[in-house]
């Protein structure tokens, strides 16, 4: 039996636009007592008892912020800015900055600043809804810490979407969303917040045999190891040895095993019905690749992910040349069970999750 020491408290956490269902869902995994408010665009607002140390291994998540205020349905005049001001004044920020110091180890915050948001259409600018906040907060904050412009120990976040609004005390750093382990990056390499969500999808086991055959920097097979159990084998390989040898490097710093060579997926070196997960994230976009170049290419890459990929096996791909991905899927005989749309280097792109017939 696991027993809390906190009372419920609201947060919300931050992910790449159309991944937020996945991070909450992981997060409501990691802490069971997690329950759903509200989702935004790129946001899942919810209400836990978790230690804020819990909530902050998600893997999926960008950013966790304990909320000072949640504003519905604000409206676009400027009337909106005393509501934003009254709100701040209103909030728990006591509660707020005693959950920054526990996930802090005991450090007293000494500066503070206010970063503000602001999408849709408003009758005021995105700078006068951060002074409205900061005006309440030179009231409530403690004396000893001052406001500064930039580099503070504590964010307030103050966001602005099409109706609701967000004041939030940002708990996580950039550690959440970079990870310590990322030294090298390759052009399109992927960011580790999508691969984490990617690896969460492919209903991760023990048992697994995990393939990433175009592993570039290795992100996606390095997350999978690092979301709950590792599986019983990782293999990864590209077809440049710059990627293999970054994605080695990568692996170290992460202090994960890989099984890493220099290959064509094409003409992959492992026996049939070797793997029971294949992760990938294709090529696609103005980056790399070709939408002529990619059709010959995603049809010759299904054609090997099949036979190396057990009878039980996933696919868990990523691509923005969703409509040929899809076709050339449901063309060889393949349930697409999921797809997610998000924006990857701001682009839209898509999350395949697809099993055999």
């Amino acid at each position: 039996m696991k027993i809390s020491l906190y009372t419920p408290q609201q947060f919300y956490l931050m992910a790449m636009p159309g991944l937020e269902t996945l991070a909450f869902s992981e997060m409501a995994a990691v802490t069971p007592e997690t329950k759903l408010i509200k989702f935004l665009r790129g946001i899942a607002l919810f209400s836990s008892a978790a230690a804020p140390e819990e909530l902050l291994s998600v893997r999926t998540s960008e950013d966790v912020y304990c909320t000072l205020a949640h504003i519905k349905k604000l409206r676009r005049g400027p009337e909106s800015l005393r509501v934003l001001h009254s709100a701040t004044l209103q909030s728990d920020l006591p509660s707020a900055l005693a959950y920054w110091r526990r996930v802090h180890h005991g450090a007293q915050p000494r500066t503070w600043r206010v970063i503000s948001q602001m999408s849709g259409t408003y009758d005021f600018r995105r700078m006068d809804a951060g002074e409205a906040v900061i005006a309440a907060l030179r009231k409530c904050m403690p004396r000893h810490m001052q406001q500064v412009a930039d580099d503070a120990d504590v964010e307030i976040w103050n966001w602005l979407g099409n109706s609701d609004a967000l004041i939030g005390l940002r708990l996580s750093d950039a550690s959440m969303r970079h990870r310590h382990y990322k030294r090298e990056h390759l052009p399109a390499s992927l960011r580790p917040t999508i691969a984490a969500a990617m690896a969460w999808v492919s209903r991760p086991t023990p048992q697994d045999r995990v393939l990433d055959p175009l592993c570039g920097a290795g992100t996606l097979l390095i997350e999978r190891s690092l979301l709950g159990d590792a599986p019983a084998q990782l293999l990864g390989g590209d077809i440049r040895q710059e990627a293999v040898s970054m994605a080695q490097r990568n692996a170290g710093a992460a202090e994960v095993d890989l099984a890493l060579q220099v290959w064509d997926a094409r003409s992959l070196p492992l026996a049939a019905n070797s793997v029971t997960r294949v992760i990938t994230n294709l090529p696609f976009g103005k980056q790399i690749g070709l939408r002529e170049e990619n059709e010959q290419l995603y049809t010759d890459l299904l054609h090997e992910f099949d036979r190396v990929l057990a009878p039980d096996g996933l696919i868990v791909s990523l691509t923005s040349e969703d409509r040929l991905w899809e076709g050339i899927l449901r063309e060889q005989g393949w349930r697409i069970e999921k797809k997610v749309v998000c924006v990857v280097l701001g682009q839209p792109a898509s999350i395949f999750v697809t099993s055999r017939q």
